[in-house]
């Protein structure tokens, strides 16, 4: 029986993740801490709501995440639209972390997919990018 497709990414999102998080922890960050940034850097309008919707987590989780990256200065919590809502915006010097924290998230890549081609590296990513897309939704992951 071959392993199923779910399985397959969880355990690689296990290995990938621990990895990435090795890398990033010089800059005191973990890749979905990472990730939150630069999705609020991508689509800065997000409600909290959307935001933890895009990053498959729930919304407690994001509410801790947010507070771990605002405690650390890298996020700020600003009115929103309404007097209800709350708009998320990175703190200055964060656009600057992402940049440097770029070049480790690479590193943890190639280490991770050593032995395979370049090629093989970009069908990954697009046919990933794809299940994305249909998952969420949203065509941004096709960009």
């Amino acid at each position: 029986m071959k392993p199923s497709i779910p399985y397959l990414l969880a355990y690689a999102f296990t290995l990938a993740s621990r990895r990435a998080d090795e890398e990033l922890r010089p800059h005191g960050l973990t890749v979905r801490q990472f990730g939150l940034l630069v999705q609020l850097r991508l689509e800065p309008e997000l409600t909290m709501a959307e935001l933890a919707r895009q990053l498959g987590i729930s919304r407690q989780s994001l509410h801790e995440m947010v507070g771990e990256l605002e405690r650390a200065g890298h996020l700020r919590r600003e009115p929103g639209a309404t007097g209800r809502t709350v708009r998320l915006t990175l703190a200055p010097g964060t656009e600057r972390l992402l940049f440097d924290a770029h070049g480790p998230l690479r590193r943890a890549e190639e280490d991770f997919l050593r032995g395979m081609g370049k090629r093989e590296v970009e069908t990954l990513r697009v046919l990933l990018q794809r299940v994305l897309a249909h998952a969420t939704d949203d065509e941004a992951w096709l960009s």
